[in-house]
């Protein structure tokens, strides 16, 4: 059994995590603490296998410094830090920090389970910072219908103009939306879009329209 530490200021996320985690025969939780300096004292209190850490709660690396700290006290013990943000240098600062693992909040309940499972097991989880092609924690592949779909989300089109600019159906399009959450693990399309923007694909689709045009240009 995995006791397991839950460190957010958000109550309403505690709580939401703690119902995540109660059908799981393997993964209990042993405590929640609202506040992230009292995240030794309760691993002291409570001794949790892991604990799932928010990183940004009363300052902006307030979870970070907490990471750093436990990690130095209890060797053993993993730290999976989690954010809701986009900042990517959030993954750089927690692996300094000697965080085991990273998730994001958008991630979906079996992300989780499967995160704090496999760290448990010696893995090391961080989503990829440099690779374009791998999206969400469980870094998923997207297909090319997916990936331009993916990109015209990004420049703000709706379902409908998606559906005309393409040539295919609303229906059509919404399906390949959904298979890409199920895929990453998002909950909404807003968070694979925004990392999506991180890795470029915006660019890269406006880059490619200006192809488009040259070509058209020099088109006899």
């Amino acid at each position: 059994m995995t006791d397991i530490l839950l460190v957010d200021d958000q109550k309403i996320l505690l709580e939401g995590l703690k119902k995540l985690f109660e059908p799981a025969t393997d993964i209990t939780v042993c405590a929640t603490c609202a506040l992230a300096e009292l995240a030794e004292e309760a691993c002291l209190r409570y001794r949790p296998d892991l604990v799932l850490m928010d990183i940004c709660m009363e300052s902006r690396t307030s979870g970070i410094r907490v990471c750093r700290r436990l990690k130095e006290r209890f060797p053993q013990l993993r730290v999976v830090m989690m954010t809701g943000m986009s900042e990517l240098a959030f993954i750089g600062w927690a692996r300094d920090a000697g965080a085991d693992s990273f998730i994001y909040k958008e991630a979906s309940g079996d992300v989780f389970l499967d995160c704090i499972r496999r760290t448990m097991a010696g893995e090391h989880i961080f989503p990829h910072i440099k690779g374009r092609d791998t999206f969400g924690a469980s870094e998923a592949n997207l297909t090319e219908r997916e990936l331009e779909i993916l990109q015209l989300i990004c420049r703000s089109m709706s379902r409908e103009e998606i559906a005309e600019r393409l040539d295919i159906s609303k229906r059509t399009v919404g399906f390949h939306i959904g298979n890409m959450l199920a895929k990453t693990g998002y909950k909404s399309i807003v968070g694979l879009a925004v990392e999506a923007a991180e890795k470029g694909l915006t660019s890269m689709e406006a880059q490619k329209e200006r192809e488009r045009e040259g070509n058209d240009t020099l088109a006899p």
